[in-house]
């Protein structure tokens, strides 16, 4: 415990299993995920039965929209990759 208080926000990191910026993204996109699925965020994003309507790029179905739930987590994830 002493060598996380003398190393900072690194060591910290490190003891949490956070140390390497691909983990840091994989924390930060799955919470931003859990966060919003909780919130049923974006609206557009899902049906009325509550299942999520597909990426308008990837599918021709009818209901399929450019505001996709996954867009979000992914975005945060690169930013948690990038500056972190």
């Amino acid at each position: 415990m002493s060598t996380v208080i003398n190393e900072g926000m690194r060591g910290t990191l490190v003891e949490l299993g956070l140390g390497s910026p691909s983990s840091r993204a994989f924390v930060v996109g799955v919470t931003a995920a859990g966060l919003l699925y909780l919130a049923g965020q974006p609206k557009a994003s899902f049906r009325e039965d509550g299942s999520m309507k597909p990426l308008r790029w990837l599918s021709p179905e009818p209901d399929a929209t450019t505001t996709h739930f996954l867009l979000l987590p992914v975005g945060a994830a690169v930013a948690g990759y990038l500056f972190t």
